[in-house]
């Protein structure tokens, strides 16, 4: 079984700094979070819901470079599943339960099961905190306004 670790190389610094995003390309709107559907188990039980963040979206982008995109992209699977689509499938408890206390969910959550007998590589916790994991919330947020 493969884990996912976090990666520190050049080429994921030079991926940082061609991440930014064109700030001349109009966005489309941002939609809002799910507020019905499984929290998914962990630490996560509410989250409050506020407006679309571009300078948190910002900070996930560059977290999720680093410490996700070793096993995601947005829109290929890669070892894990492809993120495109997931704030519309899921409430923003859930993922951040999956990004925080993943262990927890993959043993007792079933959508969470589910999904990882999909693929090879089992999530492990890569030490975030909560805000960091918002921040990653909120640029996959952006993303799947894309």
């Amino acid at each position: 079984m493969l884990s996912c670790n976090s990666g520190n190389s050049k080429t994921d610094r030079q991926k940082i700094q061609s991440a930014t995003p064109d700030k001349t390309k109009e966005q489309a709107p941002v939609h809002d979070y799910l507020t019905e559907g499984s929290k998914g188990i962990g630490t996560i039980t509410q989250f409050e819901r506020k407006p679309f963040d571009s300078r948190l979206a910002d900070q996930g982008n560059k977290l999720f470079i680093v410490k996700c995109n070793i096993c995601h992209e947005v829109k290929e699977d890669k070892i894990g599943p492809a993120l495109y689509g997931v704030t519309k499938k899921r409430t923003p408890e859930w993922i951040l339960n999956m990004i925080l206390t993943p262990d927890q969910m993959l043993a007792k959550d079933p959508d969470a099961i589910a999904l990882s007998q999909s693929y090879d590589g089992m999530m492990t916790a890569m030490g975030l905190n909560e805000q960091e994991a918002k921040s990653i919330l909120e640029y996959l947020r952006q993303e799947d306004a894309k």
